[in-house]
């Protein structure tokens, strides 16, 4: 109970939960657009150089095991979430909207994880960051595998589409800046001149971020009823059976308690960056109304509200 009052009162959930209030109850409180994509751009960055100044002290017999397991992960989730959409009785449409909502992840789930961790003293791997970038297109391409109904799925194969999906995952802005930020913290020699601006500034901006991400999950918790309670039980449900796959990759992954709480998370968590992205251009058919609330207006807030405290409470 002590843990869990000690998360709930940190500054980043008080900060989303002021968001979703200010929405909720029509408050004047605006954050411009342009803001929340630069915020979201240097979040990125700054996570992409945090990891690959963390990567370069790592050798690649410890990373092999990891990245392997996230690899599988990463094609077992998207079947997971369609199996389970399937057992509700959604539309094949939206049935493929969770297979690739919840086969990718959420990288402000895994930033709000990583504050937690780091905020109570839990360490994790340096590399976790590198398993983020991987964990991210496997679920997007078995998605769309399966709306074209490929030969290895039982059903017809459409390979040229999968290598676009493939091309535009590595070029998306999240992928590419996540890269990007591996690539200099990893190469660099001297990463002192970039700490000032990329690390300590990394909470503050954290949390305006996640008080613009608050106005706009409360600005989409109106379109929740029209979906029904099934809606909210897939929402709430999945990041729980993500979180036990998870927790057992983590293990045959051999990671430490903080590296498994933050697979634990992105296992549960639901894309609202990549995966739309995807949808809008390859599955015309699905509405973005639904897994965009889906992931931003259920998935998030129960992940920061009540996943991450629950991981943290039963790992450690």
């Amino acid at each position: 109970m002590e843990l869990l009052t000690f998360l709930l009162t940190s500054a980043p959930v008080l900060l989303f939960v002021t968001g979703v209030i200010a929405a909720l109850g029509k408050s004047n409180l605006r954050i411009p657009e342009s803001l929340s994509v630069t915020l979201n751009i240097y979040l990125l960055l700054a996570i992409g150089l945090k990891g690959g100044m963390g990567l370069a002290a790592v050798s690649l017999d410890e990373l092999a095991a990891p990245l392997a397991v996230t690899l599988v992960l990463g094609m077992v989730l998207p079947l997971i979430a369609f199996g389970l959409g399937r057992l509700l009785k959604f539309s094949f449409h939206e049935r493929i909207a969770m297979a690739a909502t919840f086969g990718s992840v959420s990288l402000v789930t895994y930033v709000a994880a990583t504050a937690q961790l780091e905020r109570l003293g839990i360490s994790y791997e340096p590399f976790m960051t590198t398993l983020v970038v991987v964990l991210e297109i496997p679920g997007l391409v078995v998605a769309l595998l399966l709306y074209n109904q490929t030969r290895v799925l039982g059903i017809t194969a459409a390979p040229s589409q999968s290598f676009t999906v493939i091309r535009d995952s590595m070029l998306s802005k999240s992928i590419l800046l996540l890269i990007a930020g591996l690539v200099v913290g990893f190469v660099t020699p001297d990463t002192s001149a970039l700490t000032p601006f990329f690390v300590d500034l990394f909470p503050g901006v954290l949390l305006l971020f996640l008080l613009s991400l608050g106005v706009k999950v409360g600005h989409q918790l109106k379109d929740v009823p029209a979906y029904g309670m099934k809606f909210l039980i897939v929402g709430t449900m999945f990041p729980l059976i993500g979180a036990v796959v998870g927790y057992f990759a983590a293990g045959l992954a051999g990671l430490s308690d903080g590296g498994t709480i933050l697979l634990m998370t992105l296992a549960a968590s639901g894309s609202y960056i990549a995966a739309p992205a995807m949808l809008q251009a390859s599955v015309p058919e699905a509405e973005p109304s639904f897994y965009l609330t889906l992931a931003l207006a259920v998935t998030f807030p129960f992940n920061l509200l009540v996943g991450i405290p629950f991981f943290i409470t039963i790992v450690t």
